[in-house]
């Protein structure tokens, strides 16, 4: 009895030992977990929006670049409007935008790849639309900011350039984008267990979002993430907070776009990161507690065995 007596202290007392010096490794374990994973998490998120900026830069750079190649082909050649026509149905049909068109200063002829082509209209006159004034008053190539198109209703955006002959505008040649078709690719980039990607302009109004119906929408989501954004109230990760429409408390990791001062943020649940984190808490006290199972088991096996001697003598 002694013996099993002696045994049951020591090993309880080693037993002790072993918890502390186990609670005290696995805190600084979780410690250093939380801040890698943390870390490891924030950088996935920005390699996402890295992948966006560069999608979004693709897209409107392969517009720009055709539409200026355009401006030189016109201007070195007297095409008729159904020679243009058929050029732009053509390159369009190589580039898979939703239409490409020159519009015409003189007489306000639009030549569209889609077939829509003609004369203005006391409904439509293309000289009198945002794209072709902001271009010619600009007089270089620009992106627009969305815009319901007056043909097809869909929400576009526009690349257009002017061509100037002998300081006289003369036409301008534009290419149009469905956000539908860029939300598309751009979601795909940026969706994740938890995650998700947004694109909005200055004024907090949502261009890209997951989330179809907040498109085209100023939300006080949007304007508290333009808050802390233009605040740079982020933490060490470079995250903002913020709260969802839903309710649900967020991390945003925004950066600019550099066309027209859009934001592109990469935004996580908070709930998310403390998730992965508690995940491996929770894994560090099962093998902490398994091994003080196991030890406080040999030990005790052991202190048995070495103080049988002692019980010899001893009888």
């Amino acid at each position: 009895m002694q013996k099993r007596g002696l045994a049951a202290k020591v090993s309880f007392g080693v037993s002790i030992l072993f918890m502390i010096l186990l609670v005290v490794l696995t805190y600084i374990n979780y410690s250093n977990s939380k801040v890698n994973t943390t870390g490891l998490l924030s950088s996935e998120r920005a390699k996402s929006i890295q992948a966006g900026r560069i999608l979004l830069n693709t897209q409107f750079k392969k517009a720009t670049v055709g539409i200026e190649n355009l401006v030189k082909l016109f201007s070195s050649n007297n095409y008729n409007y159904q020679e243009v026509e058929n050029i732009l149905k053509n390159i369009n049909n190589s580039m898979d935008f939703e239409a490409m068109y020159i519009a015409y200063q003189d007489n306000g002829m639009i030549v569209a790849s889609d077939g829509n082509s003609g004369l203005p209209t006391a409904q439509y006159d293309p000289r009198k639309q945002n794209w072709y004034q902001e271009a010619a008053n600009l007089r270089k190539t620009l992106i627009t900011e969305p815009y319901i198109d007056n043909v097809t209703k869909k929400q576009i955006i526009t690349a257009a350039t002017p061509f100037y002959k002998d300081n006289k505008l003369l036409y301008v040649v534009g290419a149009d984008f469905t956000i539908d078709v860029l939300q598309k690719e751009f979601n795909e980039l940026g969706n994740a267990e938890g995650a998700y990607m947004l694109l909005m302009d200055k004024n907090a109004k949502l261009i890209i979002h997951p989330n179809r119906d907040f498109v085209g929408k100023t939300l006080n989501a949007t304007k508290e993430i333009l808050k802390n954004y233009k605040a740079n109230n982020i933490d060490q990760y470079g995250r903002l907070p913020y709260t969802h429409e839903d309710g649900s408390k967020k991390l945003g990791r925004c950066v600019p776009f550099g066309i027209n001062d859009w934001i592109i943020c990469s935004n996580v649940d908070i709930n998310f990161f403390s998730k992965k984190t508690d995940d491996i808490l929770y894994k560090n006290i099962i093998i902490s507690i398994t091994f003080i199972i196991l030890a406080t088991l040999i030990i005790y096996l052991l202190v048995k065995r070495f103080l049988n001697p002692i019980q010899i003598i001893q009888n």
